[in-house]
């Protein structure tokens, strides 16, 4: 019996003395943000007084981004305060031409054109590694898109939420944005808009344009929700840009804005019957949007930063400079434009060549149109192979459909050739 309580004391010592030589173990760090809402959990980085906070729901963890406008007031539980981590110290074996001049550096990054071919997550996520070489606190998304595929949305996502948040702060600032441009920029906290900037008209369509239903439906408008939690804001706006519900809203006298679903609050931001698009005017007066910017010095000054460079070379007729990774991504969207021409020819080439081929009665003569229509195929499957999103635009087919395409076109061209 002694034998027992000794061992259940010297267990009671030994968890003591864990939690002694470990005050961290169970410390909590808060911040408390401009509107007042605090929050707990572990401040893992600090820079320039923005913080990353990581917290944990449920067993999963996640970090999030909070700028130096949005945080009010820091509380650590350890006690012991760590020394901020600074952009210099970060980049300390950073090469000489990458040296700070001083404050934050920013990078404009731009999205455009159609999502899905033009605008996707692999150009984007190939562009951290330059980000992280020119030593890039602050990534501005630039968006103007008109929309495209949604199987993109959910990869764009991913790549901002998983590969660009935890790494750099991310605000998006508004062109245009509409149905998945807008859909992608949603989980993105801090939007500003340009004057002419408008975001939203989200409606799924597909076949001959016709509006999504049912299971689809469903399934977008429960990925949104997530996506407005993720961009911390009320899933009604992004529903209304979904479907034909209405939306009011409430400003109280703090500027605090209240959704409702209905045409219950003091302002009709949406109809029922409409689909809601912002401007840059409804979506500040709201609250969406952090603020309306023209220029790059205007969006420095309302994200909070007295002190900062933006980086890259100037270019003549681009309000902000190129940096390594928007270079990377003009020169994406130019391989694109030139791969979609290539891919339109090859085609319009493969389907004469197949149909000189199969016509042909002389066999030396089939076996010429056969070598080209064999050759052209090659070259389709190569443009598909660099870059699979082009099928579904101008092949109007899924990758695996693509696939069963190109099986279908060599037994037609074995079937030509095999024929007396």
């Amino acid at each position: 019996m002694m034998k027992r309580l000794t061992n259940i004391l010297a267990m009671a010592v030994a968890v003591a003395a864990i939690a002694m030589v470990s005050p961290m173990a169970y410390a909590t760090d808060t911040i408390v943000l401009a509107d007042g809402t605090t929050l707990e959990g572990e401040i893992v980085r600090e820079v320039n007084g923005a913080v990353w906070l990581k917290t944990t729901v449920g067993g999963l963890e996640s970090t999030k981004f909070y700028g130096p406008a949005q945080v009010k007031e820091i509380r650590r539980d350890s006690g012991d305060e760590p020394a901020p981590e600074t952009p210099v110290n970060r980049r300390a074996e950073a090469a000489d031409t990458n040296a700070r001049t001083g404050g934050t550096r920013i990078a404009v990054v731009t999205l455009e054109e159609m999502v899905g071919t033009y605008m996707s997550a692999k150009p984007l996520l190939d562009a951290i590694p330059a980000l992280e070489e020119e030593g890039v606190d602050v990534v501005v998304l630039k968006i103007n898109s008109g929309g495209g595929a949604l199987l993109e949305i959910q990869r764009l996502q991913d790549a901002i939420v998983t590969e660009l948040k935890p790494r750099f702060r991310v605000v998006s600032w508004i062109e245009s944005a509409i149905s998945a441009a807008a859909m992608t920029s949603h989980v993105v906290e801090d939007i500003y808009f340009m004057p002419e900037g408008n975001y939203g008209a989200c409606t799924g369509w597909s076949g001959q344009l016709v509006a999504m239903k049912g299971r689809g439906l469903e399934e977008v408008l429960y990925s949104m929700e997530k996506a407005s939690a993720e961009g911390r804001k009320d899933p009604k706006i992004m529903r209304s840009m979904q479907i034909d519900e209405p939306l009011s809203a409430t400003i109280d006298d703090y500027g605090q804005v209240t959704w409702f679903q209905n045409e219950d609050g003091d302002y009709l931001v949406n109809t029922k019957g409409n689909i809601l698009t912002f401007n840059s005017v409804d979506a500040e007066k709201y609250g969406f949007s952090k603020g309306t910017v023209s220029t790059i010095d205007e969006l420095a000054r309302a994200m909070g930063y007295s002190e900062y460079e933006y980086v890259g070379e100037k270019v003549d007729g681009l309000l902000f400079p190129v940096s390594k990774a928007e270079k990377q991504m003009r020169e994406w969207r130019e391989g694109i434009a030139r791969a979609e021409k290539r891919l339109a020819e090859f085609r319009a080439k493969y389907d004469i060549s197949v149909a000189n081929a199969d016509g042909a009665q002389d066999k030396r003569l089939r076996g010429t149109f056969l070598g080209r229509a064999t050759r052209e195929l090659a070259q389709i499957e190569r443009i598909i192979r660099d870059h699979p999103n082009l099928a579904l635009f101008q092949m109007n087919a899924m990758p695996e459909q693509v696939e069963e395409w190109f099986r279908q076109q060599h037994e037609l061209l074995d079937r030509i050739r095999r024929r007396d």
